[in-house]
């Protein structure tokens, strides 16, 4: 018995420290200065205020969760908390991705920089419902000590991890185009 979990720790290990699948970013697509009006400056900056708000807190429950994870894989004791942990992390991470959803772009913009906010906007929602799935499978880890749970974490966090990349490279453009500090 002590073998197969072993096998399966160091399945999971190779799984999460494995081959990256990283590509190579593609160059940012530069957009021209944007002149905003101080009154719809400041809506652009309530917005990013807003986003930055929710993204801060869902990445504090997000970190706890894979904290105590990659514990659990190096061999230390599932904590009583762990499901409470992820349960809170994949509800912080829904409720993140409704609230984005929710919010409304600011009106003022030129078309091609509102069609870069609303993407970005929308690729933060699809970062955070992929969390959300990810930690659906870190339960399922937690609970049966299946490798192939770890390989779908794997799978789910990085598309999250690329999801919000994209998208935080379009706000920042988008800021950086209006003038706006980051």
């Amino acid at each position: 018995m002590k073998h197969i979990v072993l096998i399966a720790l160091i399945s999971g290990i190779m799984a999460l420290c494995g081959c990256s699948s990283e590509k190579v970013p593609a160059p940012q697509q530069q957009i021209p200065a944007i002149t905003l009006s101080p009154a719809d400056k400041e809506k652009l900056m309530a917005f990013q205020k807003e986003i930055l708000s929710v993204e801060n807190l869902t990445n504090k429950a997000i970190k706890l969760a894979v904290d105590e994870l990659k514990n659990v894989i190096r061999g230390g004791e599932v904590s009583v908390s762990l499901p409470a942990i992820i349960d809170k992390a994949k509800t912080e991470c829904l409720q993140a991705g409704e609230l984005l959803a929710k919010r409304a772009i600011p009106d003022a913009l030129p078309p091609e920089a509102k069609n870069l906010l609303v993407e970005g906007k929308t690729g933060l929602v699809v970062a955070y419902k992929a969390y959300a799935e990810s930690f659906d499978a870190i339960r399922s880890f937690v609970a049966d000590k299946n490798p192939m749970a770890l390989l779908e974490y794997r799978k789910k966090n990085a598309l999250a991890q690329e999801q919000l990349s994209i998208a935080t490279t379009k706000l920042k453009q988008i800021m950086t185009a209006a003038g706006v500090s980051q």
